[in-house]
C-alpha cells in the first residue's frame, strides 16, 4: 500500500510515507549492515529522496542492497541514520501510519502517529561509500527457480574461514543452465535449474546468500535479473523495488564433478526416513557423532563404548557392508528433503544420497564406525 498524490500536501524539506512501507524498506535494506562497525557510516542507512519514493540502501562494503519505498518527498535532502534507530521508531507503530520527516539544519524530526523524536543528524551523507556498477547484459532468472537453488545447497556452505573458497554457493552453467553447488568437504549438494546462464562460474558469499534470500519470494511467479562482472569479481541482482550488488569471492571453487560418486547397477543402498533417524539417539548428546547403517542386516544404529550404549532399529537395506555417517548431517537432509535414499558402493568411499528431486544431487562422506 502506498501513499495516493491527493493524500500530499506538499512541503519543501519534508517526507511523508507510510509506517508499513518504510518498515518493509528498513529492515530489507538493514539485512546487509554488520553489527559491529569500526566506521560509523556503515552502520547506517542512507536514505535518498526521489520523484514518488525513497532509496534507502545498506552495505558493509561487500555487498550493497538498495530498497525502493512508496514516498513523497519536496526539496528533500538525502541523509544517513543508524539502522537501530530508525528500526527502533518504527518497531511499536501501527502499519496504517504516516510517517513524515522534516529535517532543519542538523536536526532530523520524525512524526510517527502520534509519536515525535527528534535526532541529530551526525554522520554526513557525504560520506557514504560509492557502491562499484557491474558492467555487463543480463539474464532474467525465475524468482521460484533461484529460491529452490538456494534452500537446496545453502545446508552444504562451509563455514570454516581458511578455505574462504568454500564459503558460498558456486554459481555455474551446466549445458547453458543455472546451476548452484556448495560443499563443506564432508557433504556436497548441487541443484540443477532451467534457468539460462551465461557467465562464467563465480561463488557468491553465504552472507550475501543470506540476505539475498530475504529478498526472495518462494514460490513466486516474478523474475530478477542477474548480471556477473566474473573479472571483476562482483555481481548484481535485481528485482521488484531493490537491487543488490555485490563482491564474489576470489577464489577457484573444487572439481566439486570428481567428488560425486558414478552411478552404478546394483549399489548397496539404505532407506531412512526423518522419523527413524528421530527415533535413534541423538549421537551428539552422548559424545557419539556417527550413526552405523548395517546394510547386511538391514538396521540402523547408535554406539558410546563409555557408556556401554547400543541402540539399533530396523531398516529397509540390502547389501555386504556397514556404513556411517555423521547423524546430525543425515537428520538435516532428512529434514530439508524428506526420505532419503542412500547408496554406497564401499564403506569408504562417498555415498550419494537420492531425494524426491531428480535435480538435486546430494553427496555425504562417510564416518569410521
Amino acid at each position: 500500500m502506498g501513499l495516493m498524490q491527493s493524500d500530499i500536501t506538499a512541503e519543501a524539506g519534508v517526507i511523508r510515507c507510510l509506517v508499513a512501507d518504510l518498515r518493509n524498506a528498513v529492515a530489507a535494506a538493514a539485512t546487509v549492515i554488520e553489527r559491529r562497525n569500526t566506521i560509523p557510516v556503515l552502520g547506517c542507512l542512507h536514505i535518498v529522496p526521489g520523484k514518488g519514493e525513497l532509496m534507502i540502501s545498506g552495505t558493509n562494503l561487500d555487498a550493497w542492497l538498495t530498497v525502493r519505498c512508496p514516498a513523497h518527498a519536496t526539496k528533500a535532502e538525502p541523509f544517513c541514520l543508524p539502522a537501530p534507530v530508525l528500526k527502533a521508531l518504527l518497531s511499536g507503530a501501527a502499519l496504517e501510519d504516516e510517517v513524515t520527516i522534516r529535517r532543519e539544519k542538523d536536526v532530523l524530526t520524525f512524526q510517527i502517529g502520534p509519536v515525535t523524536a527528534r535526532l541529530r543528524d551526525l554522520i554526513p551523507a557525504a560520506d557514504w561509500p560509492t557502491p562499484p556498477q557491474v558492467e555487463g547484459v543480463p539474464v532474467q532468472v525465475g524468482e521460484a527457480a533461484l529460491v529452490k537453488l538456494i534452500d537446496s545447497v545453502r545446508f552444504a556452505i562451509s563455514t570454516e574461514e581458511t578455505r574462504y573458497y568454500l564459503n558460498g554457493i558456486f554459481l555455474t552453467g551446466i549445458n547453458g543452465r543455472l546451476a548452484g553447488v556448495a560443499t563443506d568437504g564432508h557433504r556436497l549438494a548441487r541443484y540443477c535449474s532451467d534457468e539460462p546462464w551465461d557467465f562464467p562460474g563465480v561463488i557468491f558469499p553465504r552472507t550475501t546468500v543470506a540476505a539475498l534470500r530475504w529478498r526472495l519470494v518462494p514460490g513466486g511467479n516474478r523474475t530478477v535479473s542477474v548480471a556477473v562482472e566474473a573479472n571483476a569479481n562482483r555481481m548484481s541482482i535485481a528485482g521488484d523495488g531493490w537491487i543488490m550488488v555485490c563482491k564474489t569471492i576470489d577464489g577457484t571453487f573444487p572439481d566439486y564433478g570428481r567428488v560425486i560418486p558414478a552411478r552404478v547397477d546394483d549399489p548397496g543402498y539404505a532407506i531412512l526416513s526423518l522419523e527413524t533417524l528421530l527415533r535413534l539417539p541423538d549421537p551428539a548428546s552422548d559424545g557419539s557423532r556417527a550413526i552405523k547403517l548395517d546394510l547386511e542386516n538391514a538396521k540402523a544404529s547408535v554406539k558410546n563404548a563409555l557408556f556401554s550404549l547400543d541402540v539399533a532399529m530396523p531398516i529397509e537395506a540390502r547389501g555386504r557392508f556397514a556404513i556411517g555417517f555423521n547423524g546430525k548431517y543425515l537428520r538435516q537432509i532428512a529434514r530439508a528433503f524428506g526420505t532419503l535414499r542412500i547408496e554406497a558402493t564401499s564403506p569408504g568411499d562417498a555415498a550419494h544420497i537420492l531425494t524426491d528431486d531428480p535435480d538435486l544431487t546430494v553427496v555425504l562422506m562417510p564416518m569410521r564406525v
